[in-house]
């Protein structure tokens, strides 16, 4: 599945499995949160990469000193209108810390692909061929002034109003 990351595409071979199926010997893997819990101790020796792969009502609390054992996490969007993916990534970056990879999944377009990267999500896995193009034509429908600080490029105050921002 296409991989789009720093402005251009790249090699995706990450493999997502199912919570019953074998892993891959030395291949860069994405696991459920209740595999990690159930295997822990066995997925942590892996020499290959370990990927997380969070489902929109994911409660990881319990596993934020966990984080560093993965290369990467996968935020799933499972229908465009769904938000959570937004919140957990920015909850990943402002509450937990977590400085590694956070890649969207799933069903999303590309008027929310900047929005996504102002909350900490810097790789887009997709199938979907017009995002696909959008990406490769370079495409980048972001709003340039903003309400809320966000993570990333430091912005700066918009004219007399504090509150208002855009990008620095």
């Amino acid at each position: 599945m296409p991989l789009w990351k720093n402005g251009e595409f790249v090699a995706n071979d990450w493999r997502t499995v199912e919570d019953e199926a074998p892993i891959p010997d030395g291949a860069p893997t994405f696991v459920s949160l209740a595999r990690w819990r159930a295997e822990r101790e066995t997925l942590s020796a892996r020499n290959a990469p370990l990927g997380l792969l969070l489902a929109p009502d994911s409660d990881w609390r319990d596993i934020v000193a966990d984080l560093p054992h993965f290369a990467a996490i996968a935020v799933s969007v499972p229908k465009f209108a769904d938000g959570r993916a937004f919140s957990i990534a920015r909850l990943l970056r402002d509450r937990d810390g977590y400085a590694g990879e956070i890649r969207a999944v799933g069903d999303y377009f590309i008027d929310q692909v900047p929005l996504m990267t102002r909350v900490g999500i810097d790789a887009f896995q997709t199938e979907d061929p017009i995002l696909i193009k959008a990406l490769e034509n370079g495409e980048w429908p972001e709003v340039t002034n903003y309400l809320q600080p966000a993570l990333g490029p430091k912005e700066v105050p918009a004219g007399t109003r504090p509150w208002a921002r855009k990008r620095g």
